[in-house]
């Protein structure tokens, strides 16, 4: 988790998507800090076996008298610990409030914005929210809050990597309040808060950043192709750079969100910078010939700058093209009896061969389907073969490799298919132990089971860890935040455990 002065890594939470980019990267060669003034209050919630809630502090349930099984109380191991709040088994429409609401703090002219780390515990969206409410006559009569922020399990970044989040209380300036966190939810995640403080604020948001590198319209932008974090292929990175509005009146930013896509209106978050990030930094992963379009959002603890500009730049035509089409596939096309090794995990080996003629490959999108029309994207890959696992005996499969490098993506290679070994039956495909339905499903998996899951992990068709301890509900699974494609779950029970394939629409 941070530190109270929120010393950070800049780096992208996820591939993004929607960009043809073999990896998107924000690189920084060593570790930035920043903080919004001299702290003047924490509650770090450390002490092991110090009695919860802290000092002064209060939790109780929400008055309408739902979810009253969970209180927020001390999690974590010592020497570090933090407040964390479970979910309550809930049927929406019921909503529960878990409150926890900290002494009287005064606001004045030095501490006079709430900062915070926050999280949730696991990748999958669950609906819970923080909401930040503000009292200053009461510690414990709901009715005397003002909620002054709220943020949801997207703000809050997932996977138990705590997030920095802050609220103006300029509102009460020269007042004393009570602060409450409120975890909201229907059947949620679990919550965890720390290093609460309350610090002197900006007056106003910034202004907009300006003077964009590359420039905004640059064509024939280089894309450097060096290895910088050695990872064996080129990084295609590109350097960026902006500068703060210091127009009369501005008001300097604590940090900058940056925001890339291929058009003005598909823009996703790369994450954060602090202002005190050396500039340029170095974003990887583009392509030859492409355009792209990019946004820098400054913001402080009062807020974030408005009328952002969003630039455009194209890069240069370069020297490289996209791949041939692979090559000598295994399983072969039409081959059928595919065997499975069924001591690892149902598993089929895949491999391919490069194309002898053309530019060489940097990766490789891997798609499989039950046709050749629905083929879904299991991920990327390095390297020229990959076990597939979870795979069904007595089953048709179709398979496409895509290459790509910085001059593109091959999409038009052939699809290519094969039949495993054995004939298709219930009790091969399911084991005995669970099945589920709808599949394919769109937001939640419905699991038949007659054990108790002991543990539920998701895979990308790769193999690769999505979500660990994955929550389940009177046996649902709430998959509406996965990507389309296809997945793996892994169910654990006293009885054993087996992987099962399901597309997610």
């Amino acid at each position: 988790m941070t530190s109270p002065f929120f010393e950070i890594w800049l780096y992208l939470a996820q591939i993004i998507k929607l960009l043809d980019m073999k990896k998107i990267t924000l690189i920084l060669m060593a570790l930035v800090s920043f903080n919004f003034g001299s702290a003047q209050y924490l509650q770090d919630f450390n002490g092991a076996g110090a009695a919860f809630p802290p000092a002064g502090w209060v939790v109780f349930n929400g008055s309408n008298g739902l979810g009253t099984v969970e209180l927020w109380e001390q999690g974590g191991t010592d020497p570090e610990f933090y407040a964390i709040s479970s979910y309550e088994t809930l049927v929406a429409p019921q909503i529960s409030e878990d409150w926890l609401v900290s002494s009287l703090i005064p606001i004045n002219s030095t501490q006079n914005a709430l900062v915070f780390d926050a999280t949730d515990f696991n990748a999958p969206d669950y609906g819970s929210t923080v909401s930040v409410r503000v009292s200053t006559t009461s510690q414990t009569d709901e009715t005397t809050f003002t909620e002054i922020a709220s943020f949801n399990e997207t703000d809050l970044g997932g996977n138990a990597i705590f997030t920095s989040l802050n609220a103006s209380l300029a509102a009460y300036l020269n007042q004393s309040v009570y602060i409450a966190f409120v975890h909201v939810q229907t059947d949620g995640d679990f919550i965890a808060l720390d290093n609460v403080e309350v610090v002197q604020g900006a007056a106003n948001p910034p202004g907009p950043a300006t003077t964009p590198t590359p420039a905004d319209m640059a064509t024939g932008v280089i894309v450097d192709t060096s290895d910088a974090d050695a990872d064996g292929s080129p990084d295609n990175s590109i350097l960026f750079a902006w500068a703060p509005d210091n127009g009369l009146g501005s008001v300097a930013p604590d940090e900058y969100e940056i925001l890339l896509g291929d058009s003005p209106t598909t823009l996703a978050s790369l994450g954060t910078a602090p202002a005190t990030v050396t500039l340029p930094i170095s974003i990887s992963g583009f392509l030859y010939n492409t355009t792209y379009y990019w946004q820098v959002i400054p913001k402080n603890t009062a807020g974030s700058a408005t009328n952002n500009p969003v630039w455009s730049f194209t890069t240069e035509v370069g020297s490289v093209s996209a791949p041939d089409a692979v090559t000598t596939p295994t399983p072969a096309d039409m081959a059928t009896n595919v065997a499975i090794d069924t001591a690892n995990s149902d598993a089929v080996a895949f491999a391919w061969a490069d194309a002898t003629t053309g530019d060489a490959p940097e990766s490789y999108v891997f798609l499989l389907g039950d046709s050749p029309t629905t083929l879904n994207a299991l991920g990327s890959l390095a390297n020229t073969s990959v076990n597939i696992t979870g795979m069904l005996t007595g089953t048709t499969y179709f398979w496409q490799i895509q290459p790509r490098n910085v001059g593109g993506t091959n999409t038009a290679g052939p699809v290519w298919q094969f039949t495993t070994e054995g004939t298709a039956s219930v009790d091969d495909q399911i084991a005995n132990l669970f099945t589920l339905s709808p599949n394919p499903a769109t937001d939640v998996l419905n699991i038949q089971i007659d054990e108790v899951i002991t543990n539920a992990t998701i895979y990308n068709g790769l193999g690769q860890v999505i979500t660990e301890n994955v929550k389940s509900n009177n046996n649902q699974i709430n998959i509406n935040t996965l990507s389309a494609g296809l997945y793996l779950l892994k169910l654990d029970t006293d009885s054993g455990s087996q992987t099962v394939q399901f597309i997610k629409k």
